[in-house]
């Protein structure tokens, strides 16, 4: 949180930023204090050329015994404490300073993900800024891995459109095409984080030209690496990234490969397929909202009632009893919905109505 999780106290918390060699004295401090509590704990790398930091970011998982909160922060003398989502910011005093502190972020990590989220959080916003680039391509990166967006979704119901491929990292940078190995031996500039990262396969400077620059910084205004990366640096390396290929062929190619390679061609599939029916029972509701003659609250409590009874059984639309295992309404084609589905709704309605009321 940059150091500014106490900054809403209403009494003001003096959080100071760390240089270089307090910070990794603090840091090492902390870790070692949370070892305790958990199996997985670990700092993500910093990103190089920082004169100092707002905060320490500790990463944690597999918890080794019960405790709360207040337990962990007892043992790390913190003063006060703020959780934020999967996070908890400690404000801690610092060593022999009267009334300063120093704010300590320990993030849990998903089930199995940490080595994973300790990468994803690593260098400042390197992976902010490859997340940016690939997301042009149908890919998201966030903390639960590489996904790729399934485009006949994407449109209507973008929340759904997600297909997990993989939450290895080196799986992941190895797809991208980012060197695996010069990742292991770090980074010690700026320079050498942008050259890394653009060298992925799927990085094409269009993503960040013209009228989508102003757009992603104003997105980001508050990263200063990705500001940088895009305003700056961007600017002074005009050969990289430069891609002949229009971004939807590479697109459609880099997914269809994505599919093949991580072996989830079947669910790609599938949920191209629940998502068409979910379509057609979406059309199929609006429908029946259409010929029912009701308003208002009246109309609500039909169509609750027809959500919970409706069946198909035998080819054709029947009441259930509430709450007993049955054959669900399928995704009906537009013929059917008209033919049958609808001219039964009409006089069955009422009788739905009733069942749900009795």
């Amino acid at each position: 949180m940059g150091g500014r999780a106490f900054n809403l106290r209403a009494i003001p918390i003096n959080i100071k930023r760390l240089p270089p060699v307090m910070y990794l004295e603090l840091r090492d401090r902390c870790i070692l204090i949370l070892q305790a509590y958990y199996g997985n704990v670990g700092s993500p790398t910093e990103a190089p050329e920082k004169n100092d930091h707002g905060d320490i970011d500790v990463i944690v998982g597999n918890k080794l015994c019960e405790f709360s909160t207040m337990d962990l922060a007892q043992d790390l003398g913190a003063i006060d404490h703020v959780k934020n989502g999967h996070t908890t910011s400690f404000a801690i005093q610092l060593p022999e300073k009267a009334n300063e502190f120093f704010q300590l972020d320990v993030q849990s990590c998903k089930q199995g993900l940490f080595k994973w989220e300790i990468i994803y959080n690593a260098y400042g916003d390197l992976w902010g800024i490859i997340g940016m680039f690939v997301a042009r391509l149908g890919f998201t990166i966030n903390d639960s891995g590489l996904h790729v967006r399934v485009a006949e979704i994407e449109s209507t119901h973008p929340r759904d459109c997600l297909l997990q491929l993989t939450y290895r990292p080196r799986e992941i940078m190895g797809f991208l095409g980012l060197d695996i190995d010069c990742y292991d031996l770090g980074f010690e500039t700026l320079d050498e984080v942008y050259i890394w990262a653009t060298a992925s396969r799927f990085f094409r400077r269009d993503c960040f030209e013209k009228s989508k620059k102003k757009e992603l910084v104003g997105k980001k205004a508050q990263r200063p690496m990705i500001e940088n990366f895009i305003m700056e640096w961007l600017p002074k390396h005009l050969s990289i990234g430069v891609v002949e290929e229009d971004r939807q062929s590479q697109r459609e190619r880099l997914i269809k490969e994505a599919v093949e390679t991580f072996g989830k061609r079947t669910e790609y599939q599938q949920m191209v397929v629940n998502h068409k029916q979910r379509l057609m029972k979406d059309e199929m509701w609006r429908k029946i909202v259409k010929v029912l003659p009701l308003e208002g609250k009246d109309l609500g409590e039909a169509i609750k009632a027809l959500k919970a009874l409706l069946r198909w059984e035998d080819g054709r639309p029947v009441l259930c009893v509430e709450g007993i295992p049955d054959t669900r309404l399928p995704a009906l084609d537009d013929d059917i919905v008209d033919s049958v589905v609808l001219p039964w709704v009409v006089t069955h309605w009422q009788d739905a109505l009733n069942r749900k009321k009795a």
